[in-house]
Order: structure tokens, then sequence, then C-alpha cells
């Protein structure tokens, strides 16, 4: 099947697209490390499916640009949603678990924004905290792992390892392949189901004795996943945080 990638050479885009291509089916990247930037986004008339993943994160950095988080995660989103509507094409596209709570930054109201604008049959997924091989440098198990970490919050995140993200979208993307999309559009939770203490996991990762504080407030206490939906699909996370950590940040 020839499936659109958008965000290919981003995190999740990259684990997906090299999943994909295992799976031989025919990947055309958007993305601007290739030149193709999501605002010319045009779909041929043969595309079969369509995942959106471009976008920019960072909750916080999002309360000092909020323009660019406007355009970049809403504007570029509503248009890519209007032509997959217009051609027919299934669309899975990226929402976050920050649109539960979506007052609290402007990153979260990007994220709602994408919810609201979507149409009929297209599929938003809910991400919690992503990690593995390739994520960002500022986030927490990257921090952890290169031994940078210089505090840890009470906050509880539901952390599921991008591999499962993965096998998510793909289920999804058979399931919609074969049946009629308005049975499966709507929004996605995809996180493990599971809570974990940050400092808990801190710990783990062998900071006993790391400075513990309450964290920014632009930022949801917990993110945990009701991934019921997925579940109900045969859907089951494979990776555990703690256990991932154990092992020495690998699977």
């Amino acid at each position: 099947m020839k499936v659109v990638v958008t965000g290919s050479s981003g995190f999740i885009g990259h684990h997906l697209v090299n999943s994909l291509i295992n799976d031989d089916h025919e990947i055309v990247r958007w993305d601007k490390a290739i030149d193709k930037d999501i605002k010319d986004f045009k779909l041929d008339f043969d595309d079969a499916y369509v995942i959106h993943l471009a976008a920019i994160a960072d909750v916080r950095r999002s309360i000092q640009y909020p323009e660019e988080y406007w355009v970049n995660n809403v504007e570029h989103t509503k248009r890519i949603q209007q032509e997959c509507y217009e051609k027919s094409v299934p669309l899975i596209y990226a929402s976050s678990s920050c649109a539960k709570k979506w007052w609290l930054s402007p990153y979260g109201t990007s994220k709602k924004a994408t919810e609201a604008t979507a149409r009929p049959g297209q599929i938003g997924l809910r991400f919690t905290t992503v990690y593995g091989d390739g994520a960002r440098s500022s986030m927490f198990m990257e921090k952890m792992r290169a031994g940078n970490l210089s505090y840890a919050t009470t906050h509880i995140r539901d952390f599921i390892h991008v591999s499962d993200v993965v096998s998510a979208i793909k289920l999804l993307m058979e399931h919609t392949t074969r049946k009629s999309l308005r049975d499966y559009g709507g929004v996605y939770d995809v996180g493990t189901g599971e809570g974990v203490v940050i400092s808990e996991l801190a710990k783990i990762g062998g900071y006993s004795n790391l400075l513990t504080t309450k964290g920014n407030e632009c930022e949801a206490l917990e993110n945990v996943a009701d991934n019921q939906r997925l579940r109900d699909m045969g859907w089951e996370p494979k990776i555990k945080a703690h256990e991932w950590v154990s092992n020495g940040y690998r699977c």
C-alpha cells in the first residue's frame, strides 16, 4: 500500500517508516529534512493512506512561541485534514494527551484544535509520553540516560515505548483499510494505561538523591491513557518503562 508519512524524519516518524518499509509498503515522505515542507502538502490521486506526524512539540517552549505552534500544528493540520477528506484518503494524525487539559499550554491548545477540525472518519492519536531511541534530548528519559538529569518532579506519566506506538498505528491502519472509517474515527489514547511517578522512575535509574520539585504549571499532573478502544481491537503494549530503565535503556 502507498502510505504518505509527514514528519518522516522525526522521532516517531522514523520508526514508523522503517516498520512500514519492512512490511513492503511504498512510502511517500513529507519532511523539511528532504525539502518537502507540509505547508506545500498535496496528495496524488493514487495515495492510499496518510499518517500525519509532523508537528512542533515541547509544552514549555510553546508558552514562549504560541503563534508558531498554532501555525505549524493547527493550520497545516487542518489543510491536510481537508485534503484527505476531499480525496477520500484515510488519515491518522498525531494529537497529544496534552489535549485533555488543553488550557494549560499553547501546545495542548493546538492539539485540541486539530481534534476539532478533523473530518468524519479521521483518527486522532493522543500519545502520552513516548520514549525510545531517537527521542529529543530534552525529554526526561533521554536526560536520565545521558546522565544529565538535574531534578525530578512528582508528576505521574504514562510512558509508552515508540515501538508500541508504531504497533498501535499499524493496527489502526489495518482495521480502517478493511472496514468503514466511520467505525473507527475519533480520538484514541495511545499509552500503556499505567502511570509512573517521575521521581520514582529516576530512583530506578540511579538518581536516589535527586532534587524533587512540583514541576511546571503548564504541564498536567498526570497523563495516564484510557486505552480500552485499542485493547478492544487486540492491541497490547509490550514494554514497561521501569523494565526498560532497569535493562540499561533497551528492550
